[in-house]
């Protein structure tokens, strides 16, 4: 699987986990939505999050070692830095911004079945 497809994929699965701890439908979250202010994510569901983002970063990473996402470190994120988090986590790389939001865009689409 190609990087690009590998962050989309990641990009979806953020979106789902985020959405599954919020009570927000993963078609209709936004990139700069603030998890604790915006979509009411609690310390619980801070936890939650970081252990399915950890799950994810270990997907992406190729050296077999363990992505480790603490719960602290999402808290006051976006929905956008969530994702990037995770890629940075796992491979090293620093996603900007634009191409973090980009990436979520094209998961949401595929999520509402958007093929164009």
């Amino acid at each position: 699987m190609d990087e690009h497809k590998a962050f989309l994929v990641a990009a979806r699965d953020t979106l789902m986990h985020i959405a599954g701890v919020s009570g927000t439908a993963a078609k209709r979250l936004r990139p700069g939505q603030s998890l604790e202010v915006d979509l009411g994510v609690d310390a619980p569901g801070f936890i939650v999050l970081a252990e399915y983002q950890r799950r994810v970063g270990d997907r992406l990473r190729t050296d077999g070692e363990r992505t480790w996402i603490e719960a602290e470190a999402l808290y006051e994120s976006v929905v956008w830095d969530v994702f990037s988090q995770t890629v940075r986590r796992a491979i090293g790389r620093r996603l900007e911004q634009a191409e973090a939001v980009a990436l979520l865009d094209a998961a949401q689409a595929g999520l509402r079945g958007d093929t164009s």
